[in-house]
């Protein structure tokens, strides 16, 4: 029966269109439903978001993405770098232990959960502080896909400059496109390829971390950035008509929101309840100051 619904309300999110509406149905999803730990939705959920990032690059010229790239690296950088310094400033303020500061500033930094859930391990990061650190940023990205087309549309803000804003403001990739998406289609491509580039840093975040916390740790390329960019490439040298590209978008839209809805369905009720204060205060201040300063960024750039 829990298949059932779920194929029900995920085939609701995709008809209905609205990244909002695909995070809030799988979270109604998962509060109403006891669904399991090794539900489908909670395993499948990133993989569609890759995928749907993957087809994206078929409709992103290679010519607009290096040149978004090359602009932007300097301001990602020091977004990167400026965030990591003020969470440590921010987290000894409120007292917080030294994992749960890296936690939440990886995740602000870089790459939302995709971050948090790299290092934990390296760090040797307890349970309860893995799952209050992925919660929270989640809650943070669910309030993203209202707060940012909400204040992009009051204030009037360019499609390039919202698309640029959010892929440095927002933790998670999924949540960036949610928003570009909400906003207007037109903001999706600077969104990704800045957001996919920023991704990039959790390289040497892994290395670094890793020569401070255990030499003899690996780490993984993020495979689905590179697809991304060997996909960029071969677009480059395919002749694809107007009629196959509105396909392939639409193909990239479905999994999109089909992630989305599965993303919703991974909530977790206990690590929300378990969350204190000193740790909502860290990420909600670093927040703040992450959407503060990627504003002033992209106003130098654009």
């Amino acid at each position: 029966m829990s298949y059932l619904i779920a194929l029900i309300l995920v085939s609701v999110s995709i008809f209905i269109g609205s990244a909002f509406i695909s995070l809030l149905l799988g979270i109604i999803l998962a509060y109403l439903v006891d669904l399991p730990v090794n539900f489908i939705t909670k395993k499948i959920g990133p993989i569609f978001i890759q995928i749907g990032i993957i087809l994206l690059a078929f409709s992103i010229p290679i010519d607009d993405a290096f040149e978004i790239t090359k602009s932007f690296i300097p301001s990602i950088s020091i977004f990167v770098l400026s965030i990591f310094l003020c969470g440590f400033i921010i987290g000894k303020l409120f007292n917080l232990k030294r994992n749960e500061i890296i936690l939440i500033s990886s995740g602000t930094a870089i790459c939302g959960a995709t971050a948090i859930a790299a290092i934990a391990p390296i760090i040797k990061a307890s349970p309860k502080s893995l799952l209050t650190s992925i919660a929270l940023i989640f809650l943070l990205n669910g309030f993203a896909l209202i707060l940012f087309p909400l204040m992009g549309n009051y204030f009037g803000i360019s499609d390039d400059f919202f698309g640029a804003w959010i892929a440095l403001s927002i933790h998670d990739t999924a949540s960036v496109l949610g928003a570009a998406l909400s906003f207007g289609n037109e903001s999706v491509d600077i969104a990704t390829t800045i957001k996919l580039t920023r991704t990039l840093w959790l390289i040497p975040l892994i290395l670094v971390v890793s020569i401070i916390y255990d030499k003899k740790t690996t780490f993984k390329i993020p495979i689905f950035v590179l697809t991304f960019i060997f996909v960029l490439f071969l677009n480059s040298h395919l002749d694809i008509n107007n009629m196959t590209t509105l396909y392939i978008d639409y193909a990239s839209n479905i999994f999109l929101f089909a992630g989305l809805f599965c993303i919703g369905t991974s909530i977790n009720k206990q690590s929300i309840l378990s969350l204190n204060q000193g740790i909502i205060l860290h990420a909600l201040v670093l927040w703040v100051i992450a959407i503060l300063l990627s504003y002033i960024l992209v106003s130098y750039v654009i």
